[in-house]
């Protein structure tokens, strides 16, 4: 297997595993903070997470975030009630002398 890896927990060496059993023992949260890995051509461990990372394409910028709503929502106060408006006065006029 040319893309086999082993994983190195403890200082006990695993493997050989292909690249997407590993990202798949990453995904379900199988790998420890203290884990390495190595390719099978390689001498050289890499920390898990580092090499998690190289593995995983660069995912596009997510769009700009909604405005978080509220887990309960709240009962919306009515709306005021429309004013009353007063009578129309009459037009004034001119008492005749």
């Amino acid at each position: 297997m040319k893309d086999s890896f082993f994983l190195s927990r403890s200082f006990v060496e695993f493997g050989p595993f292909p690249a997407a059993e590993l990202l798949s023992f990453s995904a379900r949260g199988l790998l420890q903070d203290s884990d390495y890995v190595r390719g099978a051509t390689s001498e050289d461990w890499v920390h898990v997470n580092d090499w998690v990372a190289s593995q995983k394409p660069a995912e596009p910028p997510a769009p700009a975030a909604k405005k978080a709503v509220s887990p309960t929502p709240k009962a919306e106060a009515p709306a005021p009630a429309p004013a009353k408006k007063a009578p129309a006065k009459k037009a004034a006029t001119k008492k005749a002398k």
